[in-house]
């Protein structure tokens, strides 16, 4: 399959070849995901499994217009360790998620360095704002959007129901304005 945009294209980082995959290529990589708890919390905030059919339809779509999917491949041994999708809205707005799914490479900053390089390419290409919703329990995922220069917006719920109240869990919203990413220098970017 052909290119569709300017946004889907394959992209490098220091320790990464990021890959942009289309749908079939992007099922066939996941499709174990579909019962892995950790995992699941991470893309959808609901750790609920999911047959084959409901992944097709429920997991990552990438079009390459509106939905995109970046296979996480490392430079030194060339395997796939995970995967991480942005979805574009309306009016430049758009939210990611990320996945690593070989835990030999949790906590050793490969979201930061992934999400970093991919924020850059979509705010260079018309991305005005990304939003997130984070699972308040989930304190790595909120310290890497904090990392990156995201800033708490309010709270929220996530889809997942907690079986005791029935409502959606807490859950923290950040953003991260186009102008607030260009106005900070690289270096600061990972310090935070």
């Amino acid at each position: 399959m052909g290119r569709r945009s300017e946004l889907d294209c394959d992209l490098e980082t220091e320790r990464f070849h990021l890959r942009r995959f289309g749908r079939l290529r992007t099922f066939l990589l996941t499709r174990r995901w579909r019962r892995d708890p950790e995992l699941l919390e991470g893309l959808f905030l609901s750790p609920r499994p999911y047959s084959l059919l409901q992944w097709w339809f429920r997991g990552p779509r990438p079009n390459g217009r509106t939905r995109f999917a970046h296979a996480i491949v490392s430079k030194a041994g060339g395997e796939i360790i995970g995967l991480h999708l942005v979805v574009r809205l309306r009016d430049g707005l758009a939210y990611c998620h990320v996945a690593v799914h070989d835990r030999a490479w949790w906590g050793r900053g490969v979201v930061v360095e992934v999400r970093a390089r991919l924020l850059s390419h979509f705010f260079a290409h018309g991305t005005e704002r990304f939003v997130a919703t984070i699972d308040a329990r989930n304190a790595p995922s909120i310290f890497n959007y904090r990392r990156l220069g995201f800033r708490a917006t309010g709270n929220g719920t996530t889809h997942d129901r907690d079986p005791s109240t029935g409502q959606g869990r807490p859950a923290v919203e950040l953003e991260l304005r186009r102008e607030d990413w260009t106005g900070l220098a690289q270096g600061d970017r990972h310090d935070r």
